[in-house]
Formats: C-alpha cells, sequence, structure tokens
C-alpha cells in the first residue's frame, strides 16, 4: 500500500541528517530542552516510521493511520531519550514507533495476543475483545534499525500502555511467555474437534468461514459457532488459571 502522494512529497522535501549530527542535537535537546531541536529529530526520523509501518502492515488500508501513530511514538522517543545510556536515538525510537503501532493494530488483534497487556488482559477476562485481524503468532517488523534480521512474532513486540518504557519491559516479556504455554498447555485439553475450531478459528490471521469449519467435522456452521463459544470461554478459564487470575475475571 502507498503512502500519500502530499505526504510523499513532503518526505521527498525533509533534508537527511548524519549519525553524528543527529547524536549531537539529541545531546543537545537533552541539556536544553529546545523545541527546535526536538522539531528537527522528529523530522529527521519520519522516514523510519515509514519503514516500520509498512513492515507490520504491508498489506493494510490504513497505512496512513499506522504512520500518524508511528510519528506519535517518534515523538514521545524524542521526548524522554536519554544519550546517557549509550543507545543511539534510531534504536531507542524504533521500539516506541512500534509501540504506538501496535497499540493501533490491536484495535483489531486477535483474542490471545490482545490479552498480553494489561488493559488487553482487563478486557481479555471481562470478555469485552475486538474482532479477528492478527494472530498471536503473526510475523511483524525487523530488528532495530531496519536489519536484516527476521521478523518476529505479534506477541513478542506488543506494547503496554502509553507509559510504559522500555525499562520495564521484562515484566511484559515475561507475562507473553507465561501466555503462551498456557495457550499451548490448553490445546491437549481439546478433542479433535475443538483444536480444529482452535486453530482455525481463534488463532488465525484470517479465520476460516465457518460453513468452511463445519464441512471439516461434517456439522452446520451454527453449532462451529456454538463450540467456538464454548472453545472461547475454556481459554479463557484456562489462561485466567494458570496465570493466577481472579476466577471470578472469568465467572
Amino acid at each position: 500500500m502507498n503512502i500519500d502522494e502530499s505526504y510523499a512529497r513532503t518526505l521527498e522535501r525533509l533534508p537527511t541528517m548524519s549519525a553524528a549530527e543527529q547524536a549531537a542535537l539529541a545531546a543537545r535537546y537533552a541539556r536544553t530542552r529546545n523545541p527546535r531541536d526536538a522539531e528537527r529529530l522528529v523530522l529527521g526520523n519520519l522516514r523510519l516510521v515509514v519503514k516500520i509501518a509498512r513492515e507490520l502492515g504491508p498489506y493494510r488500508a490504513d497505512l496512513m493511520d499506522l504512520i500518524q501513530e508511528g510519528n506519535a511514538g517518534l515523538t514521545c522517543a524524542v521526548k524522554r531519550f536519554d544519550p546517557g545510556r549509550g543507545v543511539k536515538l534510531t534504536t531507542y525510537a524504533v521500539w516506541w514507533i512500534r509501540a504506538f503501532i501496535m497499540r493501533h493494530l490491536m484495535a483489531t488483534s486477535r483474542m490471545v495476543s490482545f490479552a498480553s497487556t494489561r488493559e488487553g488482559r482487563r478486557r481479555f477476562f471481562l470478555r469485552d475483545l475486538p474482532g479477528p485481524d492478527r494472530s498471536l503468532d503473526a510475523r511483524g517488523s525487523k530488528d532495530d534499525e531496519g536489519g536484516s534480521a527476521p521478523g518476529r512474532a505479534l506477541l513478542d513486540v506488543l506494547a503496554d500502555d502509553e507509559d510504559d518504557r522500555p525499562d520495564v519491559r521484562c515484566e511484559e516479556n515475561e507475562y507473553r511467555a507465561r501466555l503462551q504455554r498456557a495457550v499451548d498447555g490448553f490445546r491437549p485439553t481439546l478433542d479433535k474437534r475443538g483444536r480444529g475450531i482452535l486453530e482455525m478459528r481463534l488463532l488465525r490471521d484470517e479465520p476460516a468461514l465457518l460453513k468452511d469449519v463445519g464441512k471439516r467435522f461434517a456439522i452446520s456452521g451454527e453449532r462451529v459457532r456454538q463450540l467456538e463459544t464454548r472453545v472461547r470461554n475454556d481459554l479463557r478459564r484456562h489462561v485466567a488459571g494458570a496465570l493466577g487470575e481472579p476466577e471470578r475475571a472469568v465467572a
């Protein structure tokens, strides 16, 4: 999906900034908090936002929305950046850009992947979840600064609330690992039909049609829908038990 033509022209007019110049400017902004320096740092990295947005949502019609979210993440990164940590601004900004874009993608995320953030967990156990879009294992972005490493699973890069910072990611990463283990442990509790519904409907990027699942198991689409509801509720209970969530959350 191409970006808006007027926005593309704006990017073309922006001057490039060398790594040394950016480092010096970031250091000066950290000392002076001059908003003009912050603006230059943001403008100098807008192309990075476009690159990441294209990696995370290459076929989405709302690419410009992803870019705008990424720009907000970039702005946040510039404001929070501490050059004294010895990390380049672009390396730090990549995490924030991804975080904001992923937060937008979670508006239509799959059930389990959505539950890997604090707010997502609350809505997960309250049974207030968005419709299907991306799966737990969907591959997204490349490594920091657009390296050649393979894309990571969506589960690995989901962001927490806006006030979450890279220095507190360990807690969330551990929770996501536990969540993945809980889902893996749930599969053996299902019969063949239940596992098929879990895989074909709840964990896919694009869930199979009810009628197609029905054909596979020689049942009606309506029966598939009923079984899917049961599997989804059982999954919530299983995950709640595995992660020590309050029982009342899944009652």
